[in-house]
């Protein structure tokens, strides 16, 4: 990231890969990737020993942002900011201890692949089935149990939850024949 914020108008693209740093006092660098589209970054395992680990809320003015990254964070609740990201088409968010996701998560119009992955995600916004253009979702190892048709878009093309698998084999069953335009894993 160093090297990066010496020209941070220039950076359209930033890959952190085992990150050991607590970000949440890095809002100001973060402000300065004004031109910044792709944001991925992995944690190393080491951040696992910060009780206190935040994302800097400045990441969410950064407008042009498309697709977003997060790998291995001890995130425990997920980052509200995120939903101003308007431009964002793709994010991942996996290995995480979060459980919920907040239903401003609507508020991301042009959202294509959602991925939440990895994590004690026992619960989906209501507001999902309203992302008009979200094509792929990803629910992989998750504590997902409830699969009612009427929590997804209809016109979605993927879903993915493979993994722990500890919903009703029946329900899923079900989600599949009403939807069947939709490739659903397993």
């Amino acid at each position: 990231m160093t090297e990066a914020s010496k020209n941070p108008q220039n950076c359209k693209k930033l890959i952190l890969i085992s990150y050991d740093q607590n970000l949440k006092n890095q809002g100001e660098v973060f402000s300065s990737f004004v031109n910044l589209e792709v944001l991925e970054m992995q944690s190393d395992p080491s951040i696992y020993r910060l009780d206190d680990f935040e994302f800097p809320a400045e990441i969410g003015n950064l407008k042009k942002l498309k697709k977003v990254s997060f790998l291995n964070f001890p995130l425990k609740t997920f980052p509200e900011w995120i939903s101003q990201l308007k431009s964002l088409q793709h994010l991942m968010v996996r290995g995480n201890d979060i459980e919920t996701i907040p239903d401003s998560i609507s508020q991301l119009e042009k959202l294509k692949t959602l991925r939440i992955e990895n994590c004690p995600l026992s619960k989906i916004p209501k507001t999902l089935n309203q992302m008009q253009n979200l094509q792929i979702l990803g629910f992989s190892d998750t504590k997902l149990t409830d699969l009612s048709p009427n929590l997804f878009p209809n016109h979605l093309k993927e879903i993915n939850f493979s993994g722990t698998g500890i919903y009703n084999k029946e329900d899923l069953e079900y989600l599949k024949m009403k939807m069947p335009k939709t490739k659903i894993y397993p």
